[in-house]
């Protein structure tokens, strides 16, 4: 039994069909059928039956569950060979929050330019839904951000809390001039908040329910750290506490609305176990970043 048998295995669940996972890994489609029929002479059970569909058969199905798990160490002992060799290589896939991603961008970078250097680094900015999505499909290693109840088979731990702040850009907006802000004297202005599966305005839009209110007139913008830089007139810009604001930015308290939303590492439940240690170090990193 090898690994490429293993991977070819895994690429046909995956893909659902013998030609998709021979295209999906370089193969000629009889390569993937010698593979298989390798892997099926030395576990003396047929992994598949025989027909156009690649459908598994019962011993097949339980078989997946173990490959995952193989594939899982082999990655793992390959992740540790390079590093007792002190030539680590290889690619780490991280997913952070826009309010946060200023920071630990230049921490994380700061570690792997200093100890890791043959490590390279790819981050992928973005809300919570959009991470946790990513991290699904297995397209990030991990990811910094709030936490996705919706989402199974991941550990979420918290680092710290993620506040809401409202901004206007004039001294002179007539919010300002008010002894106290409610909620209730914002509806009427036109507002500049992130989009509707950011958590963030998910927890605004709560707390307008709570209140039967509901804003009049809405933009939304997926990139936060433009909404500072967009504001204009009377508009009220809604952010994670933490986007970079502007100098003509003033930020102001909205009384009785404070929610603190829980920010802190997602990663897959079953991956933390075979953590490299390169990835063990940057998680140690993020942690005392947000300390």
């Amino acid at each position: 039994m090898e690994i490429k048998e293993l991977t070819t295995f895994k690429a046909i669940v995956t893909e659902g069909t013998f030609s998709l996972a021979a295209k999906k890994l370089n193969y000629a489609q009889s390569t993937v059928t010698a593979h298989i029929k390798k892997l099926e002479k030395d576990l003396g059970f047929l992994l598949f039956e025989r027909g156009w569909e690649a459908k598994l058969t019962k011993e097949g199905t339980l078989f997946v569950e173990e490959v995952d798990s193989l594939l899982q160490h082999w990655k793992y002992s390959i992740s540790q060979a390079q590093r007792i060799s002190k030539e680590e290589k290889g690619i780490i896939k991280i997913g952070l929050s826009e309010s946060i991603a200023q920071n630990l961008m230049s921490a994380v970078l700061s570690y792997l330019n200093d100890e890791k250097p043959y490590i390279h680094c790819d981050f992928t900015i973005g809300n919570t839904a959009l991470l946790s999505e990513l991290l699904r499909q297995d397209k990030l290693d991990l990811a910094v951000c709030g936490q996705n109840t919706n989402l199974s088979g991941f550990t979420f731990t918290p680092l710290g809390k993620e506040q809401i702040e409202f901004i206007v850009n004039t001294p002179n907006h007539p919010l300002l001039q008010h002894e106290t802000v409610k909620i209730a004297d914002i509806i009427h202005y036109p507002i500049l908040i992130g989009e509707n599966s950011c958590y963030y305005y998910q927890s605004v839009n709560h707390f307008l329910s709570e209140n039967n209110l509901a804003f009049k007139q809405v933009y939304n913008c997926s990139a936060l750290h433009l909404i500072p830089e967009m504001m204009f007139g009377d508009t009220v810009g809604i952010i994670p506490r933490g986007t970079s604001l502007k100098s003509t930015n003033i930020p102001f308290k909205v009384q009785g609305f404070d929610p603190e939303m829980p920010i802190g590492l997602l990663i897959s439940s079953e991956k933390r176990s075979y953590l490299s240690q390169t990835k063990k170090n940057v998680i140690e990193v993020i942690k005392s970043s947000l300390s």
